[in-house]
């Protein structure tokens, strides 16, 4: 039947829309706290016993990184690691609909996170993707025995194991939930200097530069290709060089200059390329000069139209969070979010209206 009025017309049908998680929770305590209810607990989940790690000065001998996998079954993949890796299964918490919303496993000695995919959240796993932009680095003890047990439980070979220049010996899968592999198993150990000059004898199209030294004489700005213009924008630590590491390990920056003082620890100038555009300069803080502020008291926006890659790397590597992943009001179709370097100062991370 043809209706004139515009309200009817406007109409739709209700459907049933489930409530974000921490709404919800949120909402039943504030419920419970007014009208005084006397409810039992949730269930809890027993964990294993922990540690605190994070003091309120972080000691850098403990930092450790985890990598946090996804996948699109990750029970399934928790089974596929003990098979093909020797995996052993530490614990999982598990949701009312099954999933799995955390576990934790040890290859070797060496810790894995995992998690089912939670899309609302923007946590997608490689097969979601089309593919990883990232590899996980695993030294074994014999790299050919793990590489033929894991393609013979599905992996798929990148790369059979070989003898590398740098002392190791490589292998390359993927696993069957998208993650790429690099097995490698050590051979012999010597420093960066001899690695540098086996590629040069090798005549390779590639070369090894140490800490700003290129060929044996030190980088200047000079002999970089320029940079064109645009603002730089400046970020400076009481550990500068722990810093840069964590801004080129966690975030993706790209190292392109770090220059330091005659101790060698002083960062006087450095040059750090977004992949996307633009540099950032990490300095060490100065108190006496006004145009270095103190760590903590800084914030920076970066655009990027993968924020939930970069968001993947910093659940993985335990950064503080500022700001869970969300789509703001001046960018309805993108994501965005914060988080603390681990001297404090905040960076935010944003699609910002890009074409992803």
């Amino acid at each position: 039947m043809t209706t004139n009025d515009p309200f009817e017309a406007l109409g739709f049908p209700p459907e049933r829309q489930e409530p974000r998680a921490r709404f919800a929770r949120d909402l039943r305590s504030r419920l419970v706290a007014a009208l005084d209810l006397d409810l039992d607990p949730p269930p809890a989940v027993d964990l294993p016993e922990r540690k605190p790690t994070m003091t309120s000065t972080p000691d850098p001998a403990a930092t450790i990184a985890v990598p946090y996998l996804t996948a699109s079954d990750a029970a399934e993949a928790l089974d596929w690691y003990a098979e093909a890796f020797g995996a052993v299964e530490e614990f999982r918490v598990v949701g009312d609909d099954g999933s799995i919303g955390h576990a934790q496993f040890l290859v070797g000695s060496a810790r894995f996170m995992l998690s089912d995919e939670h899309p609302s959240i923007g946590v997608v796993s490689p097969t979601t993707l089309g593919g990883t932009g990232t590899a996980i680095h695993l030294t074994v003890a014999d790299v050919d025995a793990i590489f033929a047990r894991a393609v013979g439980a599905g992996a798929t070979s990148l790369t059979e194991p070989e003898d590398q220049s740098h002392g190791s010996r490589h292998g390359t899968i993927v696993d069957p939930y998208g993650h790429r592999w690099m097995l490698s198993q050590d051979l012999e150990q010597f420093d960066v200097a001899t690695y540098a000059e086996r590629e040069d004898v090798a005549d390779s199209e590639w070369s090894v530069e140490i800490s700003g030294i290129s060929g044996g004489e030190r980088v200047t700005a000079a002999d970089r290709p320029g940079t064109g213009g645009g603002i730089w924008a400046g970020v400076f630590y009481d550990d500068a060089l722990a810093g840069i590491r964590f801004l080129v390990d966690t975030f993706g920056f790209e190292e392109q200059i770090v220059v330091t003082a005659d101790d060698d620890t002083t960062v006087v100038h450095s040059q750090l390329r977004w992949p996307e555009g633009g540099i950032v300069q990490a300095g060490t803080h100065d108190p006496d000069n006004e145009f270095t502020h103190p760590p903590g008291d800084q914030s920076l926006y970066v655009v990027t139209a993968d924020p939930h890659a970069v968001w993947e790397r910093c659940r993985a590597a335990g950064v503080a969070v500022v700001r869970e992943p969300e789509s703001p009001d001046y960018d309805p179709d993108g994501m965005g979010f914060a988080v603390r370097d681990p001297e404090g100062n905040i960076w935010s991370f944003g699609s910002y209206g890009v074409d992803a």
